[in-house]
């Protein structure tokens, strides 16, 4: 298995199962978003050649409280979160949501810590305005975003964004 291809499937993995517990309850609806790809050649069982039809957007879209969100899920394996992991198009799509005042996040998994948080788009806009870096230490999302804890078998609790 490439870990390279494979990284932020842990962190998709308990997300999903986080929307399909919410959802379950009723608390919260969220869906993750298809890639449009057009099917070119089956190679085998579990391999198909494709073509991109789109960009896509982020991968999640919801509903709370009758407030549409959107957010993105990324996982690192190291000890800040490299920003350039979010595609240009996605970036700049955060940026247009919180612009025109829809919530929109991150959702983002260190394995190294084994940790999640919750990273608002608009504390990152302002941070990368002001610091101008793209690597943003572990510490300093620590200290200033939501902290998403592990409260039931690979569900994460995420009331936090019941107030975004």
């Amino acid at each position: 298995m490439n870990i390279k291809n494979n990284l932020g499937m842990y962190a998709e993995e308990i997300v999903n199962r986080t929307r399909n517990f919410l959802m379950n309850k009723n608390e919260i609806y969220f869906e993750k978003r298809e890639v449009p790809i057009k099917i070119i050649k089956k190679t085998n069982d579990n391999t198909i050649v494709g073509k991109l039809l789109a960009k896509s957007y982020v991968d999640y879209f919801g509903y709370n409280k009758d407030k549409h969100f959107e957010f993105e899920v990324k996982q690192t394996q190291e000890d800040y979160f490299d920003v350039n992991l979010i595609k240009e198009h996605q970036l700049a799509y955060l940026f247009k949501l919180y612009e025109n005042n829809i919530p929109s996040f991150l959702i983002v998994y260190f394995s190294k810590f084994n940790k999640f948080y919750l990273i608002k788009t608009s504390w990152l806009k302002q941070y990368l305005e002001n610091k101008n870096k793209k690597k943003i230490p572990y510490d300093v999302i620590m200290q200033n975003n939501n902290e998403l804890e592990i409260v039931y078998p690979g569900v994460l609790d995420m009331s936090c964004i019941y107030n975004i």
